[in-house]
């Protein structure tokens, strides 16, 4: 199946996307989002040449337990104090029937890694203010001790607390402004 979406440039919506974790904390799975982002889809004429780039405001996370979040604010985990921003810089896109591997270089923490994300394209139109949408979702799973987000202790005798494998979701809607050219 061939995907057409109208080349240009789309600024990802805020309001009408979101940004997504999970990690494993002793037998279940703790979730957050981050509030706070920000980025530009540029799509081109030949799909595959597309770009992307975003930025996270990491001090946004939330997972509905205060204290927690001001615990992975910290120095243990993302330091924010240090480190206020993660950023992606996609470097590729291949295309394979309805799934695209989105690459790219993901930054936390001060640590720059390349990532590979699961790219799937959830539909386009026109809002009713005229402006050209267009979304995604993409997935995939990082290392937290790769980026240096350790803060982890192990159960006594046992098991480390928290999982290192954390998964990130993202569901983006761009915009093209009407009267611009997408």
């Amino acid at each position: 199946m061939s995907i057409e979406i109208k080349p240009g440039r789309y600024e990802i919506d805020p309001v009408h996307s979101s940004i997504s974790f999970s990690t494993r904390f002793v037998a279940a799975r703790v979730r957050g989002t981050f509030g706070a982002f920000s980025g530009t889809v540029e799509v081109a004429e030949d799909l595959v040449k597309s770009s992307v780039t975003a930025a996270i405001d990491v001090a946004s996370l939330h997972t509905g337990t205060e204290a927690r979040d001001d615990h992975l604010r910290g120095a243990d985990y993302f330091d924010v104090a240090a480190h206020p921003e993660a950023t992606f810089t996609s470097t590729g896109l291949e295309a394979d029937g309805d799934r695209h591997a989105l690459r790219g270089d993901l930054t936390i923490r001060g640590t720059t890694l390349p990532v590979e994300l699961d790219l799937y394209f959830t539909g386009d139109g026109v809002d009713h203010y005229g402006n050209s949408r267009v979304g995604f979702r993409a997935t995939t799973r990082v290392s937290r001790a790769a980026f240096g987000v350790a803060g982890n202790v192990s159960q006594p005798g046992g098991p480390l607390l928290m999982g290192d494998a954390t998964e990130l979701t993202l569901e983006i809607q761009a915009i093209a402004p009407a009267g611009e050219e997408a």
